[in-house]
């Protein structure tokens, strides 16, 4: 029988070549490693027949490029990269995710693990068992670093009133063909505000990441918004609607704590077909005036600090609602 012979090393570091910006000369750069391996995960990949619709096993190695050196002194567990945050995001976005490779499962996680954690260097391998008649496994190997990537990462806040459930589900759906969803909050039943006499909203946000500009992903939600056939009533903004969604903030690892950022967005004037661009801000300003915005932010990234602010969204979000326990402010849509 022919068997796929795949190799594994172990070494503690790895080094690799990193151009410096002062002088512009390559000099090498050691990285420490934590490993991850055997990460078994239940998802949906691959094109066949037999394979479309129905989960199937999938197996992860990781290798993340870190500095342990100041935990080697410590011993605290603040000074090292935290493996089960990764792991935790890597496990929920692929077993909530459609593929057709192991390629793209591959990228997706070094994506994420770059843009959410601020990852130097990582080595994915991804296997597929008994995906080759013969052979115990197939897998692909791939090597990731900050410069592969032009990624940002943004909260996106939804709401609808208008068949809820089905609405805020389709939105998911068409956001996941353009960007990656990594997580989503509880869906939120709240009171309308600025105009009352209108039926209960539902509201959610998810943790997206992209390599769009907020402009560009501005006009991918105004398409989602279309699609869900949104209507626009330029004597009443606020009332009801299908489908509502708006960028609240945006950044790269790290960098939520800049000021605040101006971006272009498609204007849409009434019922007119004529279109033109406006600016918006970020973070969205409704971030810090209602519950039923801060609230589900709150319980994607309880822990993200804002320079705007000043605060962490956990903090915000008991100063808004007026509660520590500020996630049972408003009832859960099953």
């Amino acid at each position: 029988h022919r068997q796929l012979l795949l190799t594994e090393s172990w070494a503690r570091t790895i080094w690799y070549k990193m151009a410096y910006v002062n002088g512009g000369s390559p000099r090498q750069r050691k990285h420490d490693v934590i490993e991850v391996r055997k990460l078994r995960l239940r998802t949906e990949v691959g094109i066949s027949p037999h394979e479309i619709g129905k989960k199937q096993d999938v197996v992860i190695d990781l290798r993340l490029g870190c500095d342990l050196r100041k935990a080697g002194k410590s011993d605290d567990i603040r000074d090292t990269l935290n493996y089960r945050d990764v792991g935790k995001d890597i496990i929920g976005y692929v077993e909530a995710t459609t593929f057709n490779t192991v390629e793209k499962i591959a990228t997706d996680i070094a994506r994420i693990s770059i843009a959410l954690h601020g990852v130097p260097w990582i080595e994915v391998r991804v296997h597929k068992p008994q995906a080759l008649r013969f052979s115990d496994t197939v897998g692909v190997l791939i090597e990731r670093t900050p410069e592969d990537f032009s990624d940002s990462v943004g909260y996106l806040s939804l709401g609808s009133n208008i068949e809820p459930r089905k609405n805020l589900r389709a939105a998911i759906a068409l956001l996941k063909k353009k960007v990656l969803v990594i997580k989503t909050s509880s869906s939120f039943v709240t009171a309308p505000e600025l105009y009352h006499n209108q039926p209960d909203f539902v509201n959610m946000a998810v943790q997206i990441v992209t390599d769009m500009t907020p402009s560009e992903m501005s006009d991918v939600i105004s398409g989602i918004e279309d699609e869900l056939l949104r209507v626009r009533d330029p004597e009443n903004k606020n009332g009801p609607r299908t489908i509502d969604i708006d960028i609240s903030l945006w950044g790269r690892t790290g960098c939520f704590e800049k000021d605040e950022q101006e971006y272009d967005v498609r204007d849409i004037n009434g019922c007119s077909d004529q279109r033109s661009r406006k600016r918006k801000k970020i973070p969205h300003p409704d971030v810090t005036r209602f519950g039923h915005v801060i609230v589900p932010l709150a319980e994607i990234s309880p822990k993200l600090k804002l320079a705007s602010c000043g605060t962490t969204l956990d903090s915000m979000a008991q100063k808004i609602t007026g509660r520590n326990d500020y996630l049972n402010t408003f009832p859960v849509m099953e």
